[in-house]
């Protein structure tokens, strides 16, 4: 794992330039390193990859633009999983609930009073063909896609204080697409 967090920590990485597609495996292969036996790191090593991670999706949205969110929702994804799996620890930012929860939901592109109406309508729209509708799906896929890495970590966020906007969230998302 060192050898990896060098590669991405060094200045470099901000000059690397690439498809998505291979900024995508080097993501998931970061990630997977980082899987594979996370209990073994040292909080020294842990700054480290949370600094290179961070480098790695930089410069991947510097490369390939903002590639509908999915550096962002990687992001989340990996810290979600991190606090699953290790539980949450101040020494480390990768490790922080309310950085998800908070990030999740000012991401999200309306609130959920505007997105309740067409969430519950958005299949009707499909086959009707309504202008504006791509958009609009693309926005309601959005906010689920946003809800699901913050949805495991309830035991931990229940007394945030914008925990009940996340279960706002909640309530309209069996209707979202």
């Amino acid at each position: 794992m060192d050898a990896h967090t060098r590669r991405w920590s060094a200045p470099e990485a901000m000059r690397i330039d690439g498809e998505v597609n291979e900024w995508i495996g080097a993501a998931q292969m970061f990630a997977a390193r980082i899987q594979q036996d996370p209990g073994r790191l040292t909080r020294e090593q842990w700054q480290a990859v949370a600094e290179a991670w961070a480098a790695l999706l930089a410069a991947a949205g510097r490369s390939t633009g903002p590639a509908d969110d999915e550096w962002f929702l990687r992001d989340l994804w990996l810290r979600s999983w991190l606090l699953q799996n290790l539980g949450p620890r101040e020494d480390v930012p990768l490790f922080d609930p309310e950085s998800v929860l908070v990030r999740a939901l000012d991401a999200m592109p309306m609130n959920p009073g505007e997105a309740a109406a067409p969430a519950a309508r958005w299949s009707e729209m499909e086959h009707a063909q309504k202008p504006g509708f791509l958009p609009q799906v693309r926005e309601l896929r959005k906010i689920r896609r946003l809800l699901n890495p913050v949805r495991p970590l309830a035991p931990l966020l229940a007394d945030h204080p914008r925990w009940q906007e996340f279960r706002s969230w909640e309530r309209v998302a069996p209707d979202l697409p």
